[in-house]
């Protein structure tokens, strides 16, 4: 843990090892409870603050979530990383080992950067879009761009939750939350801004 972290921060520190955010401080920068479901609530916030922590709850009791390295800018950007990755502890037990899962198939589409549109990781391996009237929609499909679950499982949802659609598994979400870290004064903050295509 680092000086500072509450206790859903500690918790989910490990993971963030070998990451730019690993011995950073922590900040709530978006909380949909106090901030809103809207795509618009979520990019004022978490826009250009560097590397985040998206961090989600289902309505199924899944609690996932997702590591975006270049984080996001509102540009309408693919943007792209190896170090990406996927969370869950799909029955929300906590006090088990967490499911970590890789961006796999290169680097290509870990993360969508739309401006209408919450955090996508992958075209559909986690997507919150924020689209009136499916706000606390989330969609999940293992494989193309993220790791499939340990035995094979395509959703990082808990069992049995959510319509399958063209393969790609629908549910809502009874939390969202970004965190990003706090850079010290004067560092300059990593993919703050447009991904230069030469590094994709």
């Amino acid at each position: 843990p680092v000086e500072g972290d509450s206790a859903e921060v500690k918790l989910l520190r490990p993971m963030l090892k070998n990451t730019n955010l690993e011995y950073l401080p922590l900040r709530l920068a978006y909380d949909a409870a106090k901030h809103g479901w809207k795509a618009s609530a979520w990019h004022a916030k978490v826009d250009r603050t560097g590397p985040c922590l998206v961090v989600a709850r289902t309505k199924g009791g899944a609690y996932c979530g997702g590591y975006a390295p270049k984080g996001f800018a509102g540009y309408g950007e693919n943007r792209g990383s190896i170090a990406a990755f996927l969370f869950t502890w799909p029955d929300g037990d906590t006090s088990q080992p967490v499911v970590k899962l890789q961006k796999i198939g290169g680097a290509g589409l870990a993360t969508i950067d739309m401006p209408e549109t919450g955090p996508r990781f992958g075209s559909d391996g986690f997507v919150v879009r924020l689209e009136p009237g499916s706000e606390r929609n989330a969609v999940t499909k293992l494989g193309p761009y993220y790791e499939v679950m340990p035995g094979g499982g395509r959703s990082i949802f808990a069992a049995g939750e959510g319509n399958k659609v063209q393969g790609s598994f629908a549910t809502e979400l009874a939390e969202l939350r970004t965190y990003v870290g706090v850079w010290p004064e004067g560092e300059r903050i990593p993919y703050d801004g447009a991904i230069p295509f030469a590094i994709e």
